[in-house]
């Protein structure tokens, strides 16, 4: 058994919110010998100068033709500038998002290696566009079960009065077996001195086949005092509730899962933070 890693030739996304292909707009293609797609780490930094009142929020999107490895939407760390002549952004760390997706083009009636397209979007526009890249690790091993991730179709935003709960756009899951992550991004549109992110998640489902409540803190951002504040997310950049195997949520056994999604906002603010849920299950 032996893993390896290769990197996508990074690209830019421009500074609307329009998909893009990375790569040169070219499919990643799986060297001859990989059994497995074990993980993907994506990363990004700004082309220019920053914008006050600009958060990067970037969604990662795989596709193949090749391999059944889709649905395959994930949330990147949210990373926070500040209010007027702010001095520093803090970058978040690199996060590994597990997939364990079976490199079917290994079996023999497939002929040819494995191309994977890897897409990113900015769900907010920016005035300096983010250039994305990202790292796939393969294995010639099985590492566990296959993840699947998903995300809303659209981002949604949070309440300005303190202790608002807000109704997110819902995540639909098809022929799901248990979920096994659960998680937010939540960026603010417009620092202001003061004024923090900070509040829980939380996710619901009739579908869901357990009566516990699944409920846990985003990742706050603290925006400081006077004209220049920053707005410095937790490193991590991002909220995520991880369950140990075989201790996830169950669901509904070939159906289809609704999950519905909700955000409470702790502090008041004086426009609606961005909000993005996103999860993760196996089949």
């Amino acid at each position: 058994m032996s893993r390896g890693s290769d990197t996508v030739t990074p690209t830019t996304l421009g500074t609307g919110t329009t998909e893009a292909r990375l790569n040169d707009d070219s499919p990643l293609q799986v060297p001859d010998g990989i059994n497995n797609i074990a993980a993907a780490v994506p990363y990004f930094v700004p082309t220019g100068v920053f914008t006050p009142d600009e958060s990067y929020l970037i969604r990662v999107r795989m596709q193949s033709n090749d391999i059944g490895i889709e649905p395959c939407r994930f949330m990147m760390p949210g990373v926070n500038t500040g209010d007027a002549a702010f001095a520093s952004v803090q970058a978040p760390m690199l996060k590994s998002y597990e997939m364990n997706i079976s490199n079917e083009s290994q079996k023999p009636a497939k002929v040819g290696g494995t191309n994977i397209n890897i897409y990113g979007q900015a769900m907010v526009g920016n005035t300096a566009a983010p250039s994305l890249g990202c790292e796939l690790l393969y294995s010639t091993a099985s590492t566990g079960q296959e993840q699947y991730w998903d995300t809303p179709d659209s981002i949604s935003t949070g309440g300005t009065t303190i202790n608002t709960r807000t109704t997110l756009n819902t995540i639909t899951i098809t022929n799901g077996i248990q979920i096994t992550s659960l998680g937010m991004v939540v960026t603010p549109t417009t620092a202001a001195a003061s004024t923090h992110d900070v509040g829980e998640a939380e996710f619901n489902s009739s579908d869901f086949q357990t009566p516990f409540p699944q409920k846990f803190p985003i990742a706050p951002s603290f925006t400081g005092l006077g004209s220049a504040a920053n707005n410095l997310t937790n490193p991590a950049g991002i909220s995520q509730q991880r369950f140990p195997p075989g201790e996830g949520i169950p669901l509904p056994i070939n159906g289809r899962c609704l999950v519905n999604s909700f955000y409470t906002n702790r502090d008041a603010k004086g426009v609606g933070s961005k909000v993005m849920p996103f999860l993760s299950f196996t089949r």
